[in-house]
């Protein structure tokens, strides 16, 4: 294979690398604060450790985020050690995306013996929408895919090591500090693993590899249940609510709001594609997919039956087609779990796709190089690049905004390649220079989302890579003025949520906000988050993120009201029955006042009835 001229691999792996970072941290704050409901959990993280060990959203420890806290946690020690920034709280991303690299590059060496498929499925990964997206904003899928992919290659090294009890405790460890992240989502590739290393381990007895993954389970339960067990065996009432559960439980957010009820579509789904979008079959062909993921699933997917072939006469052949056992089942359950989700679901989820799909085609072109003057993966190769350039031309037509004009090119690119390397319509072999043609053609058009992912910000709790798809447009920065630049991306991902305060109105709910434990209650996590970051005090969310929470009740808020715990409300954004009757009740009972055009509640009076 090409790169596979370099004489020394270590320089490509630092060259990979550093183009994996200028890609992560190239004007990391165009997006501001970008997840402003993480960002402000980040936040109460660096002033308060209690809040960090948590997930708190505030620094006073009324509620938690939806999510367990390990990946709040390297955000939270750059915030106490860097100060609160948008470069604090999303280059700790950037360094799990290069890490993430890395670790593929590692999983595909390891199971093809080469630097070049490593470094080619290292770049395809790099180069991938979604996953300059994931890596380049703050939510917790940066964490969860550099953990699974250091499980992966766990997994890989275990297969021939005399102590691989060792590597696959590692490998269970770090699925269970998955677990920590995103909770259930983290097992979705666990089978593949297992698997993979129960048909393929080569030094040990399959009872033994057996006993080994018993291991690994235990692994997994100690670096997932620790957490879990001190939570559940905390007083409830010395520590803050969960988020998302209506029992206060992490149990129940565990199997579900962020488990089952993702599957059943008890939660409401996102997809708006209304009974359609239900079975959620229809989402993994949706557009937006399209623009971040799919742009190689078809030559990835050819790669794949290549290399199954092309494996069988090399030397080596156990541990490629290890590689691709578990890439392969990797992709499939993941694709499989994704499309049986009926509730909420995001498009950005699939970047634990992207190393699958990376590794396969990775795999896949190395063989096809060394087998190049066979006409028959020569067609394979042709048909390949082919409709790999259609899949393209037509996303980037639909979804390319200002970059439709590329369709052309990029399919003309496409079909030249093709040609070039057909057996009846190019030369006899595949030469350099056709490869590389090929090779520009298929990742010419991912690379120009990517640029723009880079180029845009991008806000709110569903971003989406590409140009103008879940990015800040300047139409929505109206109303901000006057807020910190560093704030701005992070407020306007809250448009229809929450409004922004203007400096006054802000120092107003700042002030002596040192006498109360809120220095306001808002209406949900969301509005409750921007403002937080806005005044740089404890906000109390009412309701939490999707304002159903049953915190706190209308009983357990008057009375932190008479106990002067809480200075203003702010009304306004989601509300759920308990906030309704919250607001219900405030406004019969307190005055409204004016403050630059917006209306707040001053509470520190106090009310008796």
């Amino acid at each position: 294979m090409l790169l596979d001229r370099l004489r020394d691999p270590r320089v490509g792996l630092l060259l990979l690398l550093t183009a994996a970072a200028t890609v992560f941290v190239w004007d990391l704050d165009v997006s501001g604060y970008a997840n402003t409901y993480y960002s402000a959990a980040a936040q109460a993280g660096a002033e308060s450790w209690k809040a960090m060990l948590f997930g708190s959203l505030d620094p006073a420890n009324a509620i938690t985020v939806d999510k367990p806290p390990l990946a709040l946690w390297p955000m939270a020690l750059f915030v106490r050690a860097f100060g609160m920034s948008s470069w604090s709280v999303l280059l700790p991303q950037a360094i799990e995306g290069v890490a993430s690299v890395g670790l593929l590059y590692g999983c595909v060496r390891r199971s093809t013996g080469r630097a070049g498929p490593a470094l080619l499925a290292g770049a395809v990964f790099a180069l991938t929408p979604v996953s300059v997206l994931v890596f380049r904003y703050n939510n917790p899928d940066a964490m969860l895919t550099a953990l699974l992919l250091g499980a992966a290659y766990a997994t890989l090294r275990a297969l021939d090591s005399e102590r691989a009890w060792r590597w696959v405790l590692l490998a269970g460890v770090l699925c269970g500090l998955g677990f920590l992240t995103k909770m259930l989502e983290a097992f979705i590739v666990l089978p593949a693993l297992a698997l993979t290393y129960l048909v393929y381990g080569q030094r040990r007895t399959r009872l033994a590899r057996l006993k080994d993954l018993a291991v690994g389970a235990v692994g997994l339960l100690g670096a997932a249940g620790w957490w879990v067990a001190l939570v559940e065996l905390w007083p409830a009432g010395s520590r803050p609510f969960i988020g998302g559960s209506p029992t206060n439980s992490v149990l129940q957010l565990t199997f579900g709001y962020n488990g089952f009820d993702r599957i059943t579509g008890s939660t409401s789904s996102t997809s708006g594609l209304g009974v359609l979008g239900a079975t959620n079959v229809a989402r993994i062909g949706r557009t937006d997919l399209a623009g971040e993921i799919l742009w190689l699933l078809p030559a990835a997917l050819v790669a794949f039956g290549l290399a199954r072939v092309a494996s069988r006469q090399h030397d080596e052949r156990w541990r490629i087609r290890a590689g691709l056992a578990m890439w392969s089942s990797w992709l499939l359950l993941g694709g499989a779990t994704f499309a049986a989700m009926a509730g909420i679901f995001h498009s950005y989820y699939t970047v634990i796709l992207a190393p699958a799909i990376s590794a396969l085609l990775a795999t896949g072109a190395w063989l096809a190089w060394e087998r190049r003057t066979d006409a028959r993966v020569r067609r394979l190769l042709s048909w390949s690049a082919l409709l790999t350039a259609v899949v393209a031309g037509a996303t980037l037509r639909t979804l390319g905004a200002y970059l439709s004009w590329t369709a052309l090119p990029v399919l003309a690119a496409g079909v030249a390649a093709s040609l070039l390397m057909h057996p009846r319509s190019g030369p006899r072999r595949i030469t350099a220079l056709v490869a590389a043609t090929a090779l520009a053609a298929v990742l010419a058009a991912p690379a120009l989302f990517s640029a723009e992912t880079v180029r845009l910000a991008h806000v709110g709790s569903g971003p989406m890579a590409g140009p103008g798809r879940g990015a800040a447009t300047t139409s929505l920065l109206a109303g901000t003025s006057g807020a910190p630049d560093n704030l701005t991306g992070g407020l306007i991902g809250l448009a229809g949520f929450y409004s922004p305060l203007t400096p006054r109105t802000a120092a107003a709910v700042a002030a002596d906000a040192e006498s109360y434990t809120w220095a306001a209650a808002a209406m949900g996590a969301r509005s409750a988050a921007a403002y937080e970051l806005s005044v740089d005090e404890p906000i109390l969310a009412i309701g939490g993120y999707k304002g159903t929470d049953p915190l706190p009740t209308l009983a357990q808020f008057r009375a932190m009201v008479q106990a002067h715990q809480i200075h203003w409300l702010i009304p306004g954004g989601t509300t759920g029955p308990s906030g309704q009757a919250i607001q219900t009740w405030v406004t019969d009972h307190f005055a409204a006042q004016q403050i630059d055009g917006r209306t707040l509640y001053d509470l520190s009076a106090g009310a008796g009835t």
